[in-house]
């Protein structure tokens, strides 16, 4: 029934592709230029952020959005981490909100394939390079000295902070505030990759508090870790953020370091091709989806801006 509903909704102005289980979606995908690609998270044979996590590896510029309800906490969680998802969409499902997300979808979609094209043009235009190997003494100085980004944890007691230095510093410039007023100086003083964030803050949004960040700085990337396990809270961590993780403690040491390895990596290439970055490409092609220039969390950031220029004038 929900199928039937949606190939209707949307074949006025998209050729729609179905199916009922996720082996079948997979064929499709394989098959044909698809788009956007919906799922349902409860399907025969396979879930909706499995189905979507394989429809990455065989068509990377598809957009993944995943269908469910509140109830789903589990595979929610599992989906934020696990697919790369760009928007949930909840369930009773609303019309109006499922055209605008497959017409933004497609417009990113689009956007991804033509700088893909664009990028294998400039390749087969450029001349062979010439690699010139790096002397034996440059490198051993490079590793030494020269480290991977900065880290920046926000909200945490110091106990946790101690061990989060101990893990990390090797790798990474790792600094921590208490506060959003202070995480607000620091992007402003300095550049970050990589903020770890809670979400729990005395009468300030956690979400919102990220976004902001993210809207003036488009290249951080976003991890938040609590001990909050809130099916609300995670989905609205990808519609209006596009979280990079949603790790809830206790956290292995191992897959920490490397969610922070894969969110620097991430970050650099933000820096590099700011084209790729779903978030800030959605917010262009949308920009009702941006956040409101005077709130009072965007109002906080610009002062601590303005008076970062102030200190060195």
């Amino acid at each position: 029934m929900i199928l039937e509903s949606l190939s209707n909704l949307l074949e006025f102005d998209y050729k729609v592709h179905s199916a009922t289980d996720g082996y079948i979606a997979l064929e499709l995908l394989k098959k044909h230029p698809i788009k956007v690609i919906m799922s349902d998270q409860r399907m025969p044979k396979m879930f909706g952020h499995e189905l979507l996590r394989e429809a990455k590896k065989i068509s990377p510029n598809t957009i993944r959005v995943l269908l469910t309800g509140y109830s789903d906490l589990e595979s929610i969680m599992q989906s934020v981490n696990a697919g790369e998802i760009f928007r949930y969409i909840n369930k009773p499902w609303n019309p109006d909100n499922i055209m605008n997300v497959f017409k933004l979808g497609v417009q990113l979609h689009d956007k991804l394939v033509g700088l893909t094209a664009q990028h294998k043009a400039m390749q087969a235009a450029a001349p062979a390079a010439v690699s010139v190997a790096p002397s034996p003494q440059r490198n051993i100085h490079i590793e030494v000295e020269e480290k991977n980004g900065n880290v920046l944890f926000v909200g945490y007691k110091s106990a946790e902070v101690t061990e989060f230095v101990r893990q990390l510093e090797r790798r990474y410039e790792v600094t921590s505030v208490a506060s959003i007023d202070e995480a607000f100086k620091e992007v402003a003083k300095r550049p970050v990759s990589v903020i770890v964030s809670d979400v729990r803050f005395d009468e300030i949004d956690g979400v919102e508090f990220l976004n902001t960040i993210k809207t003036e700085y488009p290249h951080v990337v976003t991890v938040i870790l609590t001990e909050v396990m809130d099916a609300s809270l995670a989905i609205r961590s990808i519609n209006e953020l596009n979280v990079f993780k949603y790790l809830v403690k206790p956290v292995q040491k191992q897959e920490f370091e490397q969610v922070i390895n894969d969110a620097t990596t991430k970050s650099s290439a933000y820096k590099n091709a700011p084209q790729t970055n779903l978030h800030l490409s959605s917010q262009q092609l949308s920009p009702s989806s941006r956040a409101a220039e005077d709130s009072a969390l965007r109002l906080k950031l610009r002062a601590a801006q303005a008076a970062l220029l102030k200190g060195k004038s």
